[in-house]
This record gives C-alpha cells, sequence and structure tokens, in this order.
C-alpha cells in the first residue's frame, strides 16, 4: 500500500476550497440583504405619505425606538413615555413651569347646551348657527354660505369672529371637554390658488376655526383636532340650492358629554 506523501497539495487544496466556499455564502447574504434594502428605498420613494409612515411604524416595531430619539412615530403616541427625554428637575405633572394654571370653574346651573343657546340666541334666530345632539356629543353646525366665510375662501369673516368668541366664553367654562371641528363643502367641485378641491376647501376652513380658538383667544390647543370631509357627509341631500347652503358647514363638536 503506497504511502501518502507528506506535505501532498491534494489534501491542502481540499481544504483551501472549502474555506473558500465560506467567504462566497457571507458574499451571497450580503447582496441579498443590499437587495431587501433597495426594494425598501424603491416603495417608500413611490409611495404617499400614510404609507411611508406605516412602514416606518413597522421598521419601528421589529427594531424598537432609536436609543435617546424623542422622536415617535404616531403609532407610539399612546405609549407610557418610556422613551421621551427627561429635562433634569421637570416636575412630573405641568411641564417645565410647573403646575398648570387653575381653568376656570364650569358655570353652574345650566348646561353647556343651555349656555350655547343663550349666548346665540340671535345667530340660531336668523339660521346662522343650528345645535344639535347626536351620539358623538353637542353639534354646534354654523353655516359657512356669505356668513362665515367667503364663497371659496379660508379666511374667517368679522361675523364669524363674532360667533366664535361667543362659542370660545362658553367653551372655557368647560376645561374638561374636547373639541373636533370638521369643514363641510356640497357637491359643487371647486379649483382655486388655496384650495384646489373641495377636501382642500374644508380641510382649510377647520383649521382656521381652530387656530382662532388657540392663538386668538388663547385656549388649549390639546383640546383641539381639526378634519376636513369635502362633500361626503352632508346633513340633506344635494339637490338644491337651498340642500347645498345647508351642507356648506363648519361643525364644532362638544365630545364627551355627561
Amino acid at each position: 500500500m503506497p504511502k501518502r506523501k507528506k506535505g501532498g497539495g491534494g489534501e491542502s487544496m481540499e481544504m483551501e476550497s472549502g474555506g473558500g466556499m465560506r467567504w462566497l455564502l457571507t458574499y451571497a447574504d450580503l447582496i441579498t440583504l443590499l437587495l431587501a434594502l433597495f426594494v425598501i428605498l424603491f416603495a417608500m420613494a413611490s409611495s404617499s405619505a400614510a404609507t411611508k409612515v406605516q412602514i416606518m411604524a413597522q421598521f419601528r416595531h421589529v427594531f424598537g425606538p432609536i436609543e435617546g430619539s424623542p422622536n415617535l412615530l404616531p403609532s407610539q403616541g399612546s405609549n407610557n413615555g418610556d422613551h421621551y427625554k427627561i429635562v433634569p428637575g421637570e416636575p412630573e405633572e405641568g411641564g417645565p413651569g410647573g403646575p398648570k394654571k387653575p381653568t376656570a370653574p364650569a358655570a353652574k346651573g345650566k348646561s353647556i347646551e343651555g349656555e350655547l343657546k343663550a349666548k346665540l340666541q340671535y345667530q340660531i334666530g336668523v339660521n346662522h348657527v343650528s345645535i344639535r345632539k347626536e351620539a358623538r356629543g353637542l353639534v354646534i353646525s354654523l353655516l359657512t354660505d356669505k356668513v362665515l366665510f367667503d364663497l371659496g375662501d379660508t379666511r374667517l369673516k368679522p361675523e364669524m369672529k363674532g360667533i366664535l368668541s361667543d362659542i370660545a366664553e362658553v367653551l372655557k367654562h368647560h376645561p374638561d371637554k374636547q373639541i373636533a371641528i370638521e369643514g363641510h363643502t356640497d357637491d359643487l367641485a371647486i379649483q382655486t390658488r388655496k384650495a384646489p378641491s373641495n377636501w382642500e376647501l374644508s380641510a382649510l376652513r377647520a383649521t382656521s376655526v381652530v387656530e382662532y380658538f388657540v392663538t386668538y383667544k388663547g385656549m388649549d390647543p390639546s383640546r383641539f383636532s381639526a378634519a376636513g370631509y369635502s362633500e361626503y357627509q352632508p346633513l340633506v341631500p344635494n339637490i338644491s340650492e337651498a340642500n347645498r347652503r345647508i351642507n356648506r358647514r363648519v361643525d364644532i363638536i362638544i365630545q364627551k358629554l355627561d
């Protein structure tokens, strides 16, 4: 039986070949990861803003929050505050300035609906304002047609500011109430420089009302939300000009009624 030569090249070449295959596997894994990255980047580049937020939310769900980052995705808005930056010496309640100032006590002896009807008696009488109860809360409908806004405009008219000032005075007596502002239009298409469609028009009108409450009446911005619904939540069918005038409105919804 022939002896195997020491230092023969066959065995060393076999071992070298086996080692070479290992780097090839690592290289293949790297290429696969790069391909996945480019696919994700392409998907995000061609997606809407809402889809991008969903993609980033999935990344945050898998990899967890970035250490020390104060930025939160919308899906993290209801967490326990574990990932917020804490300012040394900041009180636990009331923010950096300490406890919040005491708010005005709610008016006694009259419901919030009664207070509003008393304040807005004239506007209700001339059909500029209507008040109704729904499952979601008390709804104050403000007609926008040449009363609160000029046709197709988003700037508050003086009459609108007077009505909103009266409403704000009542809302300040009930600081525990959350308030949703909704803009609505009729079914007639609109296209202006500021409002290319009814979607923008309804949303901008809602945010104009929020801005007035917060900026000019000093109300707490955390109480408010704003949304535009275009023509898709009419009070009555859009079959006549009289009905369309009713549907062109801004709704102020006082939530969490007792």
